[in-house]
């Protein structure tokens, strides 16, 4: 279902989530460098955050 695309690929993102026979299932709100799931219980913090521009 198409209104489903950006939910899923939300809780991919967010949770990892994954779903079978999704078109475009990647990082919708993270970057791609983005290691780990940051919404999952077992996530680990880091100590640190690299800033980055929106430019």
């Amino acid at each position: 279902w198409k209104s489903a695309d950006f939910q899923e690929r939300e809780s991919y993102d967010m949770l990892g989530i994954s779903y079978d026979n999704h078109p475009r299932l990647k990082r919708i709100l993270m970057p791609e460098s983005w290691v780990g799931w940051p919404l999952r219980k077992d996530y680990i913090v880091p100590n640190f955050y690299e800033i980055q521009d929106a430019y």
